[in-house]
């Protein structure tokens, strides 16, 4: 009768755990500064049209919103990726900064064409890739690669030992649908590019999922249903860099 009597108990703490894992994965610290940003603005468009000070004389400083964002995103990452991309964020608001304050003279924007030698340079490299040995196998899905520029790729992928996806897109988007999928005993990795593009990736509900993606003036979402905690088995990986552009990882 006791034993019975607690289970309510038990399943109220695994939804709450839950529950906090899913906070936990919005990361609301960005949000909080942005809208602390947005209510700053309109402060400083009140006091402006009041005459009480000069909007233009703290305009100028609008790249330390950068900066803002830059240290919440590092201050609340849990994995590299995420460092990273606060870190890109820190560098551009301080570069802009100390362009406007006459400290440097660099025309950042000036650099912009490299973005298309990254971009070519990672489409070259895709259509050249060889799995290494310990990648082989005679399952042909187990090792894909997806190429989506100015138009769309879609592809579902039933292997029973599926180990790795290369996905590049520029432009473009698609879907890669896991659902119907088994990973290998060792994992798998899933190595996304998208550049002004974005892509939907589905992985069954039973799998555990590392995301470890380098958001710049983009993003990515993990909306998956992550199993218990003590859950054993293979993971799977996916990493990456998203630029202007978007990344969704779900259950269906």
């Amino acid at each position: 009768m006791s034993i019975d009597s607690n289970r309510p108990d038990e399943s109220r703490t695994r939804t709450w755990e839950r529950s906090f894992r899913a906070r936990r994965r919005r990361e609301p610290a960005v949000q909080i500064v942005i809208g602390i940003i947005v209510v700053a603005l309109g402060v400083l468009f009140t006091l402006d049209n009041l005459h009480i000070l000069r909007a233009r004389d703290y305009l100028r400083l609008w790249p330390v919103a950068f900066i803002a964002v830059g240290i919440a995103q590092f201050a609340q990452a849990r994995t590299s990726g995420r460092r990273l991309a606060g870190l890109l964020w820190i560098l551009l608001g301080a570069t802009l900064v100390a362009n406007r304050q006459g400290w440097l003279s660099v025309n950042i924007w000036a650099y912009w064409p490299l973005l298309l030698v990254v971009v070519g340079a990672r489409i070259f490299w895709q259509a050249f890739y060889t799995s290494t040995p310990q990648e082989l196998s005679p399952d042909a899905d187990a090792a894909i690669s997806m190429l989506a520029v100015l138009g769309g790729s879609n592809r579902r992928v039933a292997s029973q030992a599926f180990q790795r996806a290369e996905i590049t897109a520029f432009m473009g988007g698609g879907k890669l649908d896991l659902l119907d999928a088994t990973m290998a005993p060792g994992g798998a990795v899933v190595d996304v590019f998208a550049v002004m593009g974005g892509f939907e990736i589905l992985v069954p509900p039973t799998w555990n999922v590392d995301v470890e993606v380098t958001p710049f003036m983009g993003g990515f979402e993990d909306k998956t249903t992550q199993p218990p905690a003590s859950a054993s088995g293979p993971r799977l990986r996916i990493r990456g860099f998203v630029m202007m552009g978007g990344l969704d990882v779900k259950n269906r």
